[in-house]
């Protein structure tokens, strides 16, 4: 029987998917090399010689989600607007990846496990959001209330606790009300000049600069 001939590269991008293929089925768990090799169609072996160990295609994988909901949530968002209406975007948008069978096991895993893998992309999920806050600064000319570091860090662990809730009841309308009061608590704070114009049982629906 021939050998089909696979180049690095297009092995590299195999693996990937197939990892985050075995990610959404089985979660992070559920991770194994012959897991990836089989949904891959590629030799055992090929896990080793392309990335070195599991650990490391682990991360690759996480990586490339993370690079994708990255340039999801910056595609569109009006950073001209000002850090309120940008910072409710992100977190709607963050958010509204949870129902999502790609980017939702990103979302569900990438929280604290005790899995030295999630660890070490915990910096990189949390560099999403101080990106974001840059250009915001960038376009706006002029700094936020709060640090941006600590802007980025309130926002993310905002969204990481309706994370939390709803891999416990996966009661989305729920969290979205939740996810909404904490935005207008975090708004609060940055005293970002803007006014609500509707609050229907409690959730912000609507808000506009002054």
């Amino acid at each position: 029987m021939a050998v089909t001939y696979v180049s690095a590269v297009d092995r590299k991008e195999q693996l990937i998917s197939a990892t985050i293929s075995v990610l959404q089925k089985s979660g992070i768990q559920g991770v194994t090399s012959r897991a990836i090799a089989a949904e891959a169609s590629a030799p055992l072996a090929s896990i080793h010689y392309t990335f070195g160990s599991l650990d490391d295609l682990v991360l690759a994988a996480f990586e490339r989600l993370i690079e994708e909901v990255n340039a999801w949530v910056a595609n569109g968002l009006d950073v001209k607007a000002g850090y309120g209406p940008c910072i409710i975007g992100i977190m709607e948008r963050v958010a509204g990846l949870l129902e999502d069978e790609r980017y939702g096991v990103l979302l569900h895993d990438l929280n604290p496990t005790g899995d030295r893998r999630v660890e070490i992309l915990e910096e990189k999920y949390y560099r999403l959001a101080q990106d974001l806050i840059d250009l915001i600064a960038d376009a706006v000319g002029h700094e936020p209330a709060i640090p941006r570091p600590q802007l980025a860090r309130m926002t993310m662990a905002a969204i990481d606790g309706v994370v939390l809730q709803f891999a416990a009841n996966n009661d989305i309308r729920s969290h979205e009300a939740t996810l909404h009061s904490l935005v207008l608590s975090l708004l609060m704070q940055l005293n970002v000049g803007l006014n609500i114009v509707r609050v229907a049982s409690g959730v912000v629906t609507d808000l506009k600069r002054v």
